[in-house]
């Protein structure tokens, strides 16, 4: 077995979701997300992974809100399922953003941390989402924004397309296409703009080489027969070695400048957007 097997360890997607993406990277933006829950409201959180922004939604909206996640990956749902989150009660729903299984008028907010680069119809989820939000109601999402934007990280895709393959140009996470393209979904939807921005948050890793692992050994991918498996590549094949190590001399060359006190910190970028449905 190779050292990223090892890393991975039989353990699922969702579990090194949650131990290494969310607190490096997406903890901080899930927390910004999550702000504007007030007290008592209903909030729907789309695309909601292992159930981050939603617990923080929770706790937001308290014991006389609700909060309802909605995903379509069994193994990140299950992962959110079996979680105990202090709050507002939370429902776990399976299904996509493209037909949101609600009637009109069912929320107050409406979030989406990082999770509209994966839609299959963006005007239909936008659709839906203007739909299923009240009057006066608010849509917050982010997304990553591309890798020429993304001030440390941005080598990433480049290597990775020369060394793994050129499908990992551009990477899907950083592919959504930017503020213009958020303003003109939700504006196509009828959805009124009220804050469009680039914002920069710390993510830190324990070293470059966590990062590398993470990077390589976390992410998603679909095998020869449809199935979702571990790793950019198959971390049982050491054919792949070699093309490790060079991503991983890559990353060392591109982030040695960022490594304080030998933790890796450095932004990561996402692209937000707040926009609310007329009353």
């Amino acid at each position: 077995m190779t050292r990223l097997a090892d890393f991975v360890a039989g353990r699922s997607l969702a579990w090194l979701y949650d131990a290494y993406w969310v607190p490096t990277v997406l903890d901080v933006h899930a927390r910004a997300l999550a702000e504007p829950v007030r007290a008592g409201q209903r909030v729907l959180d789309l695309a909601c992974g292992t159930g981050i922004v939603a617990g923080y939604a929770a706790a937001k909206a308290g014991p006389a809100g609700e909060v309802v996640g909605l995903d379509p990956t069994p193994d990140l749902l299950g992962a959110a399922r079996a979680k105990s989150l202090p709050g507002a009660p939370i429902r776990w729903i399976d299904g996509s953003g493209e037909e949101i299984p609600f009637e009109e008028s069912s929320f107050d907010q409406v979030l989406c941390h990082q999770g509209l680069q994966y839609l299959t119809d963006r005007e239909k989820t936008f659709a839906e989402i203007a739909r299923v939000l009240r009057p006066g109601g608010t849509l917050h999402a982010g997304v990553w924004s591309s890798a020429a934007d993304q001030l440390a990280f941005g080598f990433v895709e480049d290597s990775l397309a020369r060394h793994i393959g050129p499908e990992q140009k551009p990477v899907h996470a950083w592919s959504f296409g930017g503020l213009p393209e958020l303003a003109r979904l939700a504006e196509g939807a009828g959805l009124s703009i009220e804050r469009l921005e680039t914002v920069a948050r710390p993510a830190r890793f324990e070293s470059i080489q966590r990062y590398v692992d993470t990077q390589i050994a976390c992410a998603g991918r679909t095998d020869e027969n449809g199935q979702l498996a571990m790793g950019l590549v198959d971390l049982e094949d050491e054919r792949w070695l070699p093309a490790i190590d060079a991503f991983a001399a890559d990353a060392h060359e591109a982030l040695a400048a960022r490594v304080q006190d030998g933790v890796l910190v450095a932004p990561f970028v996402s692209d937000e957007l707040r926009a609310a449905k007329p009353r």
